[in-house]
């Protein structure tokens, strides 16, 4: 199986599908680039590099497609047929994407079967059905596991106005460039894939989503769970269905359903809890600090919340706006702030010339728009 796997691999090296490769990896370094610019602006500086980004990405998804593969392979997972498995696997693929708003689950189904009648004038093998949807619950299981365990980017702080109250959050966006095309061996050694295949295979590997009512550590092993929780059921129910091919069909409409579900679950949840970056007037709190800047390795956190700055209790954020931006001069900030466990701990750092805090804090919401009507923002 090994064997196989990496002869899968080498396969790219000796056929078009590289270019895709490139093409994709020049794609996640401008989306990185777009992204250090953004941290830069709004943090003085990105932790990391869009080279190393994208490196990170292209070495996540190798680690997956060879989970994918060893893991299809163990469930023996292999198709008697080569297109009607193509366009099954788009349709599913597409569906659980952002635009499965708009796709209605029957239709879908209905779709499916319209295009193997006009294709081939018959369905497609019950066997070739139970056989995709097992491989896209492994899949499901596998970019959980990545999102979980890959902490580099993929993550911006935001601000939210909601009926006059601003909030903070996280724009959590990540995908990883998965040689999906090479790595889905079989037992049986044949390769499911080809060009066509690979772009909705790297959408399919991509997370977007807006973390307000948890941190974003949180927020990253909350969606990572459900989706991870997602393809267990999916491998699960296809695994049952097996026993019972009258009912293999089914999974056309139950899957996309099943898959609707998980961000819905997510955003649910976010509405049934109080938004967690919120200032007052006697603490403002912190929403982000980049990592290895001195207020980051002296102790402040997101999450923090500021309530004296400099001696000077209850600070206001035009206060702060005074040291949050690059400085001239060096100048030693002392903080007391109160964790979100209610511990009290004190923070002092020194801002060399030329640099920033590295903070990003969530204004009060009427000082902020006071701020604004005066138009001193």
């Amino acid at each position: 199986m090994f064997s196989e796997i990496l002869q899968g691999y080498s396969s790219l090296l000796s056929s078009p599908q590289w270019i895709i490769l490139i093409a994709a990896a020049v794609m996640f370094y401008i989306k990185n680039v777009q992204e250090a610019s953004l941290r830069k602006l709004v943090l003085g500086e990105s932790e990391n590099h869009p080279l190393v980004l994208t490196f990170y990405q292209v070495f996540y998804g190798l680690v997956g497609g060879f989970a994918i593969s060893l893991l299809a392979g163990m469930f023996q997972i292999a198709f008697f047929t080569y297109l009607e498995v193509a366009i099954i696997f788009m349709l599913s693929i597409f569906s659980v994407t952002r635009f499965s708003g708009y796709v209605n689950v029957g239709f879908h189904a209905l779709t499916v079967f319209l295009l193997m009648y006009l294709l081939q004038g018959r369905l497609i093998s019950s066997h070739d059905l139970i056989q995709i949807f097992l491989f896209l619950g492994i899949s499901m299981m596998v970019q959980g596991l990545i999102f979980l365990v890959s902490y580099e980017g993929g993550d911006l702080p935001v601000l939210f106005s909601r009926k006059e109250e601003l909030r903070g959050g996280f724009r959590i966006e990540k995908s990883f460039m998965l040689p999906s095309v090479a790595a889905f061996v079989t037992a049986g050694g044949s390769i499911l894939g080809s060009s066509l295949l690979f772009l909705p295979i790297l959408q399919f590997f991509s997370m977007k989503e807006t973390v307000m009512t948890f941190g974003k550590k949180e927020g990253r092993f909350i969606l990572s769970a459900l989706k991870i929780i997602s393809g267990t059921v999916i491998l699960l129910l296809s695994y049952l269905i097996s026993f019972h091919m009258e009912w293999t069909y089914l999974l056309l409409a139950v899957v996309p359903a099943l898959l609707y579900l998980e961000p819905l679950i997510f955003r649910f949840m976010e509405k049934k809890r109080a938004p967690k970056f919120v200032s007052s007037e006697e603490e403002i709190m912190v929403l982000e600090v980049r990592e290895n800047s001195a207020a980051y390795l002296a102790g402040l956190r997101s999450g923090d919340r500021i309530y004296q700055v400099d001696g000077k209790i209850n600070p206001t954020y035009k206060n702060l706006l005074a040291f949050m931006g690059t400085l001239s001069y060096e100048r030693t900030i002392s903080l007391e702030v109160r964790t979100a466990e209610l511990i009290n701990k004190s923070i002092r750092f020194t801002i060399l010339p030329g640099t920033s805090t590295g903070i990003l804090v969530v204004p009060p919401s009427a000082e902020f728009f006071q701020m604004k009507k005066e138009g001193k923002l």
